[in-house]
C-alpha cells in the first residue's frame, strides 16, 4: 500500500472544482429579456476561472502526467477501478448540483418577475414616475456597498419590459400607460362631484342626490344636478341634515336613468371631491363605469394646509376665505369643493407642480415628497380590537419589521396606516414595507410595555433601535457605604441598599430635584471617594455655601448623618421646617424688591412640595424595591401578577383559579431573598424602567399595588390578594374560592 499522503494530490483534485460548481446559481439574470450581455460576462468569468485550475477533474482522473506521484497506488483495487469509481462519483454530484442549481434559479427567477410586477403596480399609482432610489427602497432594506449597482439591477429588471420606460432628464421611471396623464394642468377638464346618501356605506345606502361642477383653465364653466328616488325611506336624520324628504324625492327619477347622465356629464374628465372615497366609492357601486383619474381634495388639504388640523368642506373653505352656503345639498357642496380646487391649482402651480401626472402624484404623497402607499387593506383595521396589546408589522414575505405596544390597538395601527403627514421618514419607509401585521391582547398598558421589550430582545426587528423604546426616568440615589452619604441623579436603580427617590420624568427632572435638595439640606453631590482633611481646599458648592463640605471636615460624621437624617424625614412628612424657612426666605426677599431671587425660592418650594408628595406615595416601593402589581388580564376571565423583588422583575402569573395565586405565593417566598443583592442583568434593566415608567404615569384605577416586607408578606396578605382578584371583575369564571378554602399554605 502506498504512503497516504502520496493520494492527497488526486483527493484534492476531486474536490477542488466540485466546490465551484455552486457559482452557477448565480446565473440568475438570463432568463430575464435583453441580459444576454451580462450572460456573457458570467460566462466570460467562469472560463477564466476554468483556464487558471493547473488541470480539470477528468483530466486528473485519467492519469495525466503529474496527476499521481509515481508508486502511489489506490487503497482498494486496481488504480484504474479505483479512478472510474471516483469519476462516476464526481459525475453523479456534479449532475445534482446543476439541477439543484437549475431549481434554485428558476425560483430566483420567478421572484425577480414577482418584483417586476410589484415596481409596475407602485408606477401605475404613481403618473409622475419614480426615481431609482424610490423603486430600490421598495425592493431591498438596506443599501449596498457599490453605488451603481441600483442602476444596473434596474436596467436589468425593467429596462428590456416595454410596460417601462425611463426618462434621463427627470432621472425618473414611468410605465407607459400612463402617458396619457402627461398634459398641463391647463388643459385639463376636472368634474368636481358630490353626493347626499341615505348613509355612509357604498353598496348598501342609496343616492338621493347628485350635484358636479366643471372646472377648466381655473373657472366654473358647467353644472349638472339631479335629485335621486332611492326606492326607500330617507332616515329624519338625514332629512334634517340636507333638507331633502321622501316627498321630494318621490317624483324624481331613479338612479338608473340619472347615472349615465352623469357619466356622460363627466366624460373623460378628472373626477373630483372633497373625500372622494366616500362619493366616488358610490358611484363605482351604482354601477357607474368611471376609469378617469380621481382627485381628492381632502389629500391636498393635508399638503397645502398642513397647519390646519380640521379638514372638512366647512373648515378648508374658511381657511380659504370661501364663503359656505347651503350646506349639505349636493350642487352647492360641488361647488364650494370647485372653489377650493381652483385655490389648490393655484398654489400647486407655486410649487412647481404644472402637470397632471404631477398633481396626481402630490395628492398621494407623504411629508417626504413620496407616496404615502398602505398595503394593508382598510378592513383588517377593523377587526382589531381597541385594548391595549402588542403589535408585528409584518412584511410581504411575513417577515417581522416592528414590534411595538399600544394602548389602543386599533387606534396605533389606524394612526399608521390613514395618516400620510404626521410620520418621520423613517417611519414611512417602514409603512411601505408593511404587508401585514398581527396583534397580542394584554389587558393592561404595563403588561404590554413589559411584553414588547422582551419581544424586542428575542426577536430583535431590523426597524426596532434597541432601547430607544424604553422609557426614560430618573431616580435621586442617597448611598450608605460612605460615612458621608452622597445624592446623585441617575437613570437605573440597582440592588444595592441604597435609597432611591423617585421616579421622576427624566434624568433631567432628577438633576433639578437634586439641586434643590442639595442647596436645602447641603447634602454632598460631588463624586469621588470622600478623604476628610482640614487643609482641603473645598469644592464650588462647599464655597459658596450650598454643602457643608465634609471633604474639608467641617462637619463630622454624626452632624452630617443628621442631615441626612432631616432630608428623609422631610420627604416622608414628618418635618415641615425646611418648607417653613424657604418660605420666610421668599417673604424676606420680595420685601427687599428681588423678586427674581423670591421667584427661585418659591420654585424650589414647589418642587419640593411635589417631591415629598411623590416620595409618600411611592417610597415603599422605590426605597425598599420589593412590591406587587395586580392587573386584570386580556380576558377578563383571570388577572396578571406581577412581582418586583430587589429592583427587578421576579415573578409574573397568570391567576386564574385560587391554586394559581398559591403557587405564586410560594415561588414569591421562594425567590425573595435571592433577588435582594444581585446585580441587574440587561434584561432587568429594560422591565425595571418601564416598570418605573409606569409608576410615574399610572392612574388611580390602574392596577393595585402591595408592597411586601419580607419573604413571608405576600403569605401573609393572601386573604387581601384574593379579594382584589375578585374586584377586578373576572366575568365568566365566578368568585374565586373563600380564603378558607385556600388549604395549607406553602
Amino acid at each position: 500500500m502506498g504512503h497516504p499522503d502520496q493520494l492527497l494530490p488526486v483527493r484534492r483534485r476531486v474536490r477542488r472544482p466540485i466546490r465551484l460548481l455552486p457559482s452557477r446559481r448565480r446565473l440568475l439574470l438570463p432568463a430575464l429579456p435583453g441580459l444576454v450581455r451580462t450572460d456573457a460576462q458570467h460566462g466570460a468569468r467562469r472560463g477564466a476561472v476554468a483556464r487558471a485550475l493547473p488541470r480539470s477533474l477528468d483530466d486528473g482522473l485519467r492519469g495525466a502526467p503529474g496527476a499521481t506521484p509515481p508508486g502511489a497506488r489506490a487503497v482498494r483495487g486496481p488504480p484504474a477501478a479505483r479512478a472510474r469509481g471516483v469519476r462516476a462519483r464526481a459525475q453523479d454530484d456534479r449532475d445534482a448540483g446543476q439541477s439543484a442549481g437549475r431549481a434554485d434559479q428558476a425560483a430566483r427567477v420567478l421572484h425577480l418577475l414577482s418584483l417586476r410586477e410589484r415596481l409596475h403596480d407602485y408606477l401605475a399609482a404613481r403618473p409622475a414616475g419614480a426615481t431609482a432610489e424610490e423603486l430600490l427602497d421598495l425592493v431591498f432594506v438596506g443599501r449596498g456597498r457599490d453605488p451603481d449597482f441600483g442602476d444596473r439591477f434596474l436596467a436589468a429588471l425593467l429596462g428590456a419590459d416595454p410596460r417601462f420606460r425611463f426618462e434621463p432628464v427627470e432621472q425618473r421611471w414611468r410605465v407607459r400607460s400612463c402617458d396619457g396623464l402627461v398634459r398641463p394642468l391647463a388643459e385639463v377638464e376636472f368634474v368636481v362631484v358630490d353626493l347626499e346618501t341615505t348613509g355612509g356605506v357604498s353598496g348598501q345606502d342609496a343616492i338621493i342626490e347628485i350635484g358636479a361642477a366643471r372646472v377648466v383653465g381655473g373657472r366654473l364653466t358647467e353644472r349638472f344636478a339631479s335629485l335621486v328616488r332611492p326606492g326607500r325611506p330617507i332616515q329624519p336624520f338625514v332629512s334634517r341634515l340636507t333638507g331633502i324628504t321622501d316627498a321630494m324625492v318621490a317624483g324624481a327619477p331613479r338612479l338608473a336613468e340619472v347615472l349615465p347622465r352623469f357619466v356622460e356629464f363627466a366624460g373623460t374628465a378628472v373626477l373630483v371631491a372633497h373625500n372622494a372615497a366616500f362619493d366616488v366609492g358610490h358611484l363605482r357601486a351604482a354601477g357607474a363605469p368611471l376609469d378617469a383619474p380621481v382627485l381628492c381634495t381632502i389629500r391636498l388639504a393635508r399638503r397645502l394646509l398642513p397647519e390646519s388640523r380640521r379638514r372638512s368642506l366647512d373648515a378648508v373653505a374658511v381657511t380659504l376665505g370661501i364663503a359656505c352656503f347651503r350646506r349639505h345639498r349636493a350642487l352647492p357642496d360641488a361647488e364650494i369643493a370647485a372653489e377650493i380646487l381652483c385655490v389648490f391649482l393655484e398654489r400647486l402651480q407655486e410649487r412647481g407642480i404644472e402637470r397632471l401626472d404631477q398633481l396626481l402624484d402630490f395628492q398621494r404623497s407623504a411629508a417626504d415628497g413620496r407616496p404615502f402607499i398602505v398595503h394593508v387593506p382598510r378592513a383588517r383595521l377593523d377587526e382589531v380590537p381597541a385594548v391595549p396589546g402588542v403589535y408585528h408589522l409584518l412584511g410581504r414575505d411575513g417577515r417581522l419589521l416592528y414590534v411595538g405596544k399600544a394602548r389602543r390597538l386599533r387606534e396605533r395601527l389606524a394612526a399608521y396606516f390613514t395618516n400620510a403627514r404626521g410620520h418621520s421618514p423613517r417611519v414611512l419607509d417602514l409603512i411601505r414595507h408593511v404587508h401585514d401585521f398581527r396583534v397580542t391582547e394584554t389587558g393592561s398598558e404595563l403588561a404590554a410595555s413589559l411584553l414588547e421589550a422582551r419581544r424586542i430582545r428575542e426577536l430583535k426587528p431590523p426597524y426596532n433601535r434597541q432601547l430607544r423604546g424604553l422609557p426614560r426616568v430618573g431616580f435621586l440615589k442617597l448611598g450608605v457605604r460612605s460615612e458621608f452619604p452622597r445624592l446623585w441623579a441617575t437613570e437605573r436603580v440597582g440592588a444595592d441598599r441604597a435609597t432611591y427617590l423617585g421616579p421622576f420624568a427624566s434624568l433631567a427632572a432628577a438633576e433639578r430635584a437634586l439641586a434643590v435638595l442639595g442647596r436645602v439640606f447641603k447634602l454632598r453631590t460631588c463624586p469621588g471617594r470622600l478623604h476628610p482633611a482640614p487643609e482641603a481646599t473645598p469644592c464650588l458648592s462647599g464655597q459658596v455655601g450650598a454643602c457643608t463640605a465634609p471633604c474639608a471636615a467641617h462637619v463630622d460624621e454624626v452632624a452630617y448623618r443628621a442631615q441626612v437624617d432631616a432630608c428623609l424625614a422631610f420627604l416622608a412628612g414628618g418635618d415641615e421646617r425646611p418648607l417653613a424657612w424657604l418660605g420666610a426666605r421668599r417673604d424676606v426677599l420680595a420685601a427687599e424688591l428681588r423678586f427674581e431671587a423670591a421667584a427661585q425660592v418659591q420654585r424650589d418650594i414647589e418642587l419640593l412640595e411635589s417631591l415629598r408628595r411623590r416620595q409618600q406615595g411611592l417610597n415603599w416601593v422605590v426605597t425598599r424595591q420589593n412590591f406587587a402589581v395586580l392587573l386584570p388580564a386580556e380576558t377578563r376571565e383571570s388577572a396578571v401578577l406581577y412581582v418586583v423583588l430587589g429592583g427587578r422583575l421576579a415573578v409574573e402569573a397568570r391567576l386564574s383559579a385560587t391554586a394559581d395565586l398559591v403557587s405564586a405565593a410560594a415561588l414569591v417566598r421562594e425567590r425573595f431573598a435571592r433577588y435582594q443583592d444581585t446585580p441587574l442583568t440587561r434584561a432587568d434593566v429594560d422591565g425595571t424602567a418601564i416598570m418605573a415608567a409606569w409608576l410615574r404615569d399610572r392612574g388611580a384605577q390602574d392596577g393595585v399595588i402591595l408592597p411586601l416586607d419580607g419573604p413571608d408578606a405576600i403569605v401573609d396578605r393572601l386573604d387581601e390578594l384574593a379579594v382584589t382578584v375578585r374586584d377586578l371583575g373576572m366575568a365568566g369564571v365566578g368568585p374565586l374560592p373563600p380564603i378558607d378554602a385556600l388549604g395549607e399554605r406553602p
